[in-house]
Order: structure tokens, then sequence, then C-alpha cells
């Protein structure tokens, strides 16, 4: 029988987790470490893995950027590209319109990713209908307060993103942000993973999901293990 969660493919965060993500999950990795990212690039890889289809929205990081990320922690990004599992979106990127995003007007913004977050819905109800698994990644939740705080229409897209992820089944979405953001992060997240170093030893924990406290951790360069006998 098929569970009804994505195991993240670290054993102590499956344990914090019940088991792994809830389908349908809009999940958070807050920190001001760089291990945020690693984190993400861990599950990502897993869900890969998984043949999972993964959609990586980036706002303020260039594809190329997180292409190199992706490699320096030996995840074949290549392959998984040629493959169609792994794509990249700049959803705001619209050179078409022959002007910089600060010289943009809200409205042709709010227009430009309507029609990308519709063309988006469109892909991955197929994808769901035919029996695929999706993961969404937005690398910088920052970029999207940024735009809440410009336009109150843009709350509409985030809400109506959220309400619609949790319609679809086999479909999770994952996001990056600072702890700067965590209170963002929290409204549009059905929980927030959290990492801070206190006293010089990094610690994580679950946010409106789970008993667990502060959980110590080791992070290597691409790999993050958590400390399970803790749990």
């Amino acid at each position: 029988m098929e569970k009804n969660v994505f195991e993240t493919g670290l054993p102590g965060l499956d344990m914090m987790l019940g088991g792994g993500i809830r389908w349908g999950s809009t999940v958070t990795i807050a920190s001001d470490l760089e291990d945020r990212v690693t984190l993400c690039h861990q599950i990502v890889e897993n869900a890969l893995k998984q043949r999972m289809i993964v959609y990586y929205m980036c706002f303020k990081e260039a594809p190329e950027r997180i292409r190199y990320l992706m490699d320096e922690s030996n995840i074949d990004v290549e392959k998984y590209e040629q493959e169609r599992l792994l794509r990249f979106f700049t959803p705001l990127e619209t050179e078409q319109l022959g002007m910089s995003s600060t010289a943009r007007d809200a409205s042709e913004l709010l227009k430009v990713f309507n029609d990308f977050i519709t063309n988006v819905m469109k892909q991955v109800a197929l994808h769901v209908m035919s029996g695929k698994k999706v993961m969404f990644v937005l690398n910088n939740v920052g970029a999207l307060n940024d735009l809440l705080n410009e336009d109150p229409r843009w709350k509409d897209f985030t809400m109506r993103g959220s309400t619609w992820l949790r319609k679809l089944i086999k479909v999770i979405s994952l996001q990056i942000a600072d702890l700067k953001d965590l209170e963002v992060a929290e409204a549009i997240a059905d929980f927030c993973i959290v990492m801070e170093n206190i006293d010089g030893i990094p610690y994580i924990k679950v946010t409106k999901h789970s008993t667990a406290g502060w959980i110590p951790y080791m992070s290597s360069y691409n790999q993050i293990e958590i400390a399970e006998e803790f749990i």
C-alpha cells in the first residue's frame, strides 16, 4: 500500500515529521545558515531519485547559480534536466517587456505571473492525472514577501496556490527563507523547518507540526544528518 506521505530521505527529519511530509503540504526551510540550501537540495535529490518532477522557481537567484550549487552537492543536474524531471523557471523574467523589474508596472507583473501560474497549474494537473508526483521549490520567500508589500493583490496568488495544492494529491511545495522572513513563511506554510546555531552547535526543529524541540544535527558540505537519539 502506498504511503500517504513523502519520505524526505533523512531518517531523523522523517521521525520529527511523523513519517514524512504529508502530500499537499507547503513546507518552509528557514535559517540564516547555508544549511537551509543543503537540506533543501538533499530533499530535492531524494524526490528526483523517486522520479518525481521538480519545478524549481528562481526569484532572486538565477537558475545558473542553483545549478552550480546542486552540482556542488553531487546532484546530476544535467541528467535530471534531460529527463525533464528537474525544471528551472524564472516566473517574473519578462525580457519581452523590454524593461527591468524595478521599472515594470505592478499590473504587468501580475498578469505575467498569473499567466505563468495558470500554465504551470495545467501542467501539474496533467502530471497528477497521469499518476506522477510533483514538488515545487521556491528559492526565496523574501522575494514573495517584497511583492506582497508592493501590492496586496499578490496575496491572491499565494492563497490560491496554497488552496490549489491542498486539493491535489501527490504534490508538495518546498520553500527556502531567511530567519527574518520566518513570520511570513509560517503564514503561508503548513509548517517550517527551522535551523539555528545555538552556542556554536547547529540545531533543527519543526514548527506547528511536531512536539520535538531543538534537535542537534551534523552538517557537511552537501549533507545534513540529524541526531535521532535526541528525538
